[in-house]
C-alpha cells in the first residue's frame, strides 16, 4: 500500500494574493451506528461503485507513528463498512498549511474532507466552501452519543445555522512550571500574575543564564491565553470587536512588568514558540506559556514539571485557560458528499488508537477516548487542564470567521511586541488600531446571523 505522507503543493500566485488569513476496535455500538442508513444530502451514503475519498490530515503526532495509524484506521472503513470506498491519505506539515488549503480551494482541488486548526473551517465558511455537517450531529443526537463531547464543543463549530466543522482534538493553552525548582527553593505555586513574576525573579537568581519566564511572541499566542484568563482579548459576548479595553491595557502592563523585572530572555520580542521551547528543555527557564507540546516534551525528557492553575489577573479575571479546539471539515467541491459524510462520522467515532499510539500532542475531543490516553502528560492535561478551559474566542461560544483573520494578521504578535517595546501611549495607540482593524473584519466577514447569538 502506497503511503503519501507529505504533500507537495505548487502555490498559485492568485491564491497567494487572495490569502489574507492566516488544535482498538470500536465499541459494538459504534460499529452498529456506522452501518445504519446514512441519509446524507440526497443519498444513502453507500458507494454503488468504486469510490476514492481524499483525506488531508495535519501532522498531529510523530511522523514515524501517527500517519500509519490514521491511514490504518481509514482502511478499516473499507474492510468493515463499505468495500467500494478507498482512500487517498495525505499527511500535511504545519508549515504553509493555510496556503496549501487556500491554493487547493482556489484551484477547485480541495480534498473531500480534512483536519485543520481551530479557525480554518471559518476561513472558508464566508465563501461557502465548507459543507454543512449537521447530518452528523443530528445522527449523534438521535443515538444519544452527542454527549461524548464536552458541553459547547459541537456548538463551537456553528456559523449562520450551519455546522461547518466537528471536534477532533483539544490543544489547550497552559503555563508549565519546573515543580522541582519550586520545591528546591521552598516556593509555593503561583496563584496570580503578581506571584508568577515573583517566582520568576526567584528562578532568575539560579544563574546568570537562567530566566524566569519564556513564551513565543511571533507565533506564541500569549495574548489569546492570558487575555482569556483576563476575560477575553478580542470579542464581547455579542461578537463585536472588544480590543481597546482596560483589561487588555492591564495585560500589556503584565507583559511589560515581566520584562522590567528582568525575568524574560534577551531578544524575546523576536521569539518563536520553538525558541521558548528549546530554552525550557535546555533547563534555562523555569516557566513557559504554551500548549500540550510543551508539557509532553518536558515530561518525555524527564523534567519534573506541573501546570500552574489559571491565575488571578491584575483585574481578577475568570481563572480559565484558552482551549484551542481543532476539528474536521468537509469541502463543497467534493464529488461524493453523501459518502464522505458517512465516512467522517465513522472516522470521528473510531480514532481512539490515534491518541493512544500516535504520539499526539493534543487530547481527544471525545471523552470516551480518555481511557486510551495513558501517558502521564495526557493524564495531567485531562485532570488539571481540560476542566479549566473556555473556547479560544471567549466570551463567544461559537467561532466567528473574523477569528481566522485575527490569527492570520498576527494580532497577538502586534499586541505583545507593543507591550514589550512601547510606553503606555504606544499601547493605547496599538489597542485603538487593533480595535479598528477588528471592527472592519467583523463587518466584512462575520456580518449578522451568528448561530450562537
Amino acid at each position: 500500500m502506497k503511503k503519501r505522507w507529505t504533500l507537495v503543493v505548487s502555490l498559485m500566485l492568485a491564491a497567494a494574493m487572495a490569502l489574507t488569513m492566516v488544535g482498538c476496535s470500536a465499541p459494538e455500538a459504534e460499529k452498529e451506528a456506522a452501518t445504519t442508513s446514512a441519509q446524507g444530502q440526497g443519498g444513502e451514503g453507500m458507494a454503488t461503485e468504486p469510490t476514492q475519498i481524499v483525506f488531508w490530515d495535519m501532522a498531529w503526532g510523530a511522523a514515524e507513528s501517527y500517519p500509519a495509524i490514521a491511514e490504518t484506521t481509514l482502511n478499516r472503513y473499507t474492510e468493515e463498512v463499505d468495500p467500494n470506498v478507498t482512500f487517498s491519505y495525505t499527511n500535511l506539515p504545519w508549515s504553509g498549511w493555510f496556503e496549501a488549503f487556500s491554493t487547493a480551494v482556489a484551484a477547485n482541488a480541495a480534498p473531500d474532507f480534512a483536519t485543520g486548526g481551530g479557525y480554518m473551517p471559518f476561513q472558508f465558511a464566508v465563501s461557502g466552501e465548507v459543507a454543512d455537517l449537521s447530518w452528523i450531529v443530528n445522527e449523534w443526537k438521535k443515538e444519544g452519543t452527542d454527549t461524548d463531547f464536552p458541553e459547547g464543543a459541537l456548538e463551537y463549530w456553528t456559523y449562520k445555522g450551519k455546522q461547518v466543522g466537528i471536534p477532533w482534538n483539544f490543544d489547550p493553552r497552559m503555563t508549565v512550571i519546573r515543580k522541582d525548582w519550586l520545591d528546591e527553593m521552598g516556593l509555593s505555586m503561583p496563584g496570580s500574575w503578581k506571584e508568577m513574576i515573583e517566582v520568576g525573579k526567584a528562578f532568575r537568581s539560579r544563574g546568570s543564564d537562567i530566566y524566569g519566564v519564556a513564551f513565543g511572541v511571533v507565533n506564541g499566542g500569549i495574548v489569546g491565553n492570558y487575555g482569556t484568563m483576563n476575560g477575553g482579548a478580542w470579542y464581547d459576548a455579542d461578537g463585536n470587536a472588544n480590543v481597546d479595553t482596560e483589561a487588555n491595557l492591564s495585560l500589556m502592563q503584565f507583559i511589560r512588568d515581566m520584562k522590567d523585572a528582568g525575568i524574560l530572555p534577551e531578544g524575546i520580542e523576536g521569539y518563536q514558540s520553538e525558541d521558548a521551547r528549546k530554552l525550557f528543555l535546555a533547563e534555562k527557564v523555569g516557566i513557559i506559556n504554551g500548549g500540550c507540546e510543551e508539557l509532553r516534551g518536558a515530561m518525555s525528557q524527564g523534567l519534573d514539571v506541573a501546570v500552574i492553575p489559571p491565575m488571578e489577573t491584575y483585574d481578577g479575571g475568570i481563572k480559565k485557560y484558552q482551549n484551542c479546539t481543532n476539528g474536521f471539515m468537509m469541502f463543497e467541491q467534493g464529488q461524493h458528499k453523501d459518502i464522505t459524510l458517512r465516512v467522517l462520522k465513522w472516522y470521528s467515532e473510531n480514532t481512539g488508537e490515534c491518541f493512544a499510539k500516535g504520539d499526539m500532542n493534543p487530547l481527544p475531543a471525545r471523552t470516551s477516548f480518555y481511557e486510551k490516553c495513558t501517558n502521564p502528560n495526557q493524564q495531567m492535561i485531562i485532570k488539571d487542564v481540560i476542566p479549566n478551559v473556555v473556547p479560544m474566542v471567549y466570551p463567544l461560544e461559537a467561532c466567528p470567521p473574523s477569528a481566522s483573520s485575527v490569527e492570520g494578521q498576527m494580532f497577538d504578535q502586534v499586541f505583545t511586541q507593543a507591550a514589550l517595546t512601547m510606553d503606555e501611549n504606544g499601547w493605547k495607540d496599538t489597542l485603538a488600531k487593533l480595535q479598528s482593524d477588528l471592527e472592519e473584519l467583523v463587518a466584512e466577514r462575520d456580518q449578522i446571523g451568528r448561530a450562537h447569538v
